[in-house]
């Protein structure tokens, strides 16, 4: 965090505003106070655009050494202007208030409080920006861990993570739970949180890359998000890497593939199905390189999905059916290949990390 922590722009003068005048709704020009995360014994407002909070200030420097600097400046200024709120010395933050609100209610009710809802991780991904730019140390790091349960180290929760994210059958849903990987990628770059990298790119690697290239406008703030040219370089080369690793997948594993030599269908007394289990992974090939141009299910930059589904498709579709023998063996291929694709993806999109996987 200690790149975000001269960050003197989030705090700003205001007007001064008359101590018994109470700012309410009504009042034309005047802020308004959000009463959700206000206490009546707060010694300090905080001002975010038209709203403002009455908080705690020992409270918001027992946790923050960057507060705590703001509001020494505060006092200082103060002892020589009538800047004021409800009787209270105004901080004014550059960040808005409903990112503002987060921040509070994580402060004062902890951020457990805030996760009963469809939206943890973007409730995560806010507190883990606000949490680095205002040094609040642990909300950050119980920030950073929720967003890794999305963008994970291992290759077992990223498994996780696509079992529970509807975002490919539901780009609706998607918007709602994840924030985009172009976003996600900017802001582990500006905190600090390189472990969160190697999954993000290879998250943005599934889409295409003429809207990786163009960006994305966040739907909640109309905020147009895109990757600098060195990391767009850097998911391209990535994107590539990845896709010859499963080209080489289908020729060397699946293209021309025999049946085991335990094949319970070798010895079958119908002749026709000795050879089901071949004719099996011909058409596991032809469907995988059908869905190159988005043919059959659309997840045409996926090969972590793919592999797991050339594996899925054998025993779940009547042309794709082998023996329980020959499954079992592909099985273990496909476990072997996905772990040394997932090992990979940190030099693939030029991550340095200690430690992965």
């Amino acid at each position: 965090m200690s790149a975000l922590s001269s960050n003197s722009h989030h705090a700003q003068a205001i007007r001064c505003v008359s101590p018994d005048r109470t700012p309410t709704a009504n009042d034309n020009g005047f802020p308004r106070r959000r009463s959700s995360v206000s206490f009546d014994d707060g010694n300090i407002a905080v001002l975010a655009g038209d709203y403002y909070f009455i908080v705690h200030r020992g409270l918001l420097c027992r946790h923050s050494e960057y507060f705590s600097g703001l509001i020494d400046k505060l006092d200082a200024s103060n002892a020589e202007t009538c800047t004021n709120l409800d009787g209270r010395p105004v901080l004014r933050l550059a960040d808005s208030a409903e990112d503002l609100s987060l921040l509070f209610h994580a402060l004062y009710d902890g951020l457990n409080s805030l996760l009963q809802r469809q939206t943890n991780l973007r409730i995560a991904f806010v507190l883990l920006r606000l949490s680095a730019v205002y040094q609040f140390e642990n909300l950050h790091h119980e920030a950073l861990e929720i967003m890794l349960k999305a963008w994970p180290s291992t290759l077992a929760h990223w498994n996780r993570r696509e079992r529970h994210i509807p975002h490919w059958d539901s780009p609706l849903a998607r918007d709602i739970l994840l924030p985009h990987p172009i976003a996600v990628i900017n802001l582990a770059r500006q905190v600090g949180a390189t472990e969160l990298l190697p999954a993000a790119f290879y998250d943005l690697s599934r889409h295409l890359p003429s809207s990786a290239t163009a960006g994305f406008v966040d739907p909640h703030d109309s905020f147009h998000h895109s990757l600098p040219q060195d990391d767009l370089v850097r998911l391209l080369r990535g994107r590539e890497a990845s896709s010859r690793f499963f080209s080489t997948f289908i020729v060397n594993e699946l293209e021309g593939r025999k049946p085991s030599e335990l094949c319970l269908n070798r010895a079958h007394e119908d002749p026709d199905r000795r050879l089901d289990c071949q004719g099996a992974f011909e058409y596991v090939t032809f469907e995988l390189l059908r869905d190159v141009n988005g043919v059959v299910i659309g997840r045409t930059s996926d090969p972590l999905f793919a592999m797991l589904y050339a594996y899925d498709m054998q025993g779940k579709l009547a042309d794709a059916r082998t023996c329980d023998i020959c499954r079992g063996e592909f099985g273990t291929v496909v476990t072997f290949a996905r772990d040394r694709f997932w090992r990979q993806l940190p030099d693939w999109f030029g991550v340095d990390l200690s430690v992965w996987g």
